[in-house]
């Protein structure tokens, strides 16, 4: 009893000693870079994303084709990450099939842009492939915006993008300028930023049109996000009204008719993803 009181002594005052090491010790944190997830694959079920080369968060998981994490980026911790992208289901046999992989060096303070894209079913033009974007948005002014257009739109070829401030019930070719805010990009592919004027009045309405290169045939035209402005206490979210934003349209598809994918989307569509804040205004 004796031998085993002194343990428990000796065993308290470790624990003490511990504690206040514990307490003293300031652990570094890790250097991080900055990631989007989208799912743009239109022929088949939902995925997992995820890091396999170190315990991490980052990932997009349970995902439906045209699925993203958010508008806004997540950490990835820098350096070589090992990425592989699983078909999500409860079944293990399932779920540990892989069906890509990318392996990427994510530098610290940079932003990525990861998506799957393509189709899944064999023999399908083109093959899904994953496509890894170093972003490297501009600085606009507070009176402008910018935005650049990525083509994940698997069969439907090279695009011409505009930026415009019409209502769709008011969009026809003719109504389209001359002028692309980006032609001929090709699929798989980002365009250049390009920065406009941001929305000055409530009817202002940006919305990137995407159309078949080298014509006026619209594929899609999707109302970019407003945005909030921001205040003392809470700082703004970027989007077309809030001058400083930058944003990404992505082209994504319609869903192969039969395949696991939503059934619902019909029509290529875009997604927005930010690409930089505004600045802060809370105090």
């Amino acid at each position: 009893m004796k031998r085993f009181g002194s343990l428990l002594i000796c065993g308290a005052f470790a624990g003490v000693i511990g504690c206040k090491k514990d307490a003293t010790f300031t652990e570094p944190l890790p250097d991080y870079a900055a990631i989007h997830w989208v799912n743009a694959v239109p022929d088949t079920g939902q995925q997992d994303m995820r890091v396999v080369d170190v315990p991490s968060n980052a990932g997009l998981f349970d995902a439906n084709f045209r699925g993203v994490k958010s508008m806004f980026y997540e950490p990835i911790l820098a350096g070589s990450r090992t990425i592989e992208i699983f078909n999500s289901s409860t079944d293990p046999v399932i779920s540990s099939q892989v069906l890509a992989q990318a392996t990427q060096n994510f530098v610290v303070n940079s932003g990525y842009t990861f998506i799957h894209a393509g189709f899944a079913r064999t023999g399908s033009t083109p093959a899904h492939a994953v496509l890894v974007i170093q972003d490297a948005p501009p600085t606009p002014d507070t009176l402008s915006i910018a935005f650049r257009a990525i083509n994940v739109g698997a069969g439907l070829g090279p695009v011409d993008v505009w930026a415009v401030r019409r209502p769709v019930n008011a969009l026809t070719v003719d109504s389209l300028p001359d002028a692309r805010g980006a032609a001929n990009v090709a699929f798989g592919t980002a365009s250049a930023y390009v920065t406009v004027a941001k929305d000055v009045a409530g009817a202002d309405s940006v919305r990137i049109v995407f159309t078949t290169a080298g014509t006026k045939t619209v594929l899609a035209s999707v109302l970019a996000p407003p945005g909030v402005t921001g205040t003392t206490s809470l700082d703004p979210i970027a989007g077309s009204r809030i001058g400083g934003s930058v944003l990404t349209a992505v082209l994504v598809p319609r869903s192969v008719a039969g395949s696991q994918a939503p059934a619902g989307f019909t029509t290529p569509s875009a997604l927005y993803l930010v690409d930089r804040r505004p600045p802060g205004t809370a105090r």
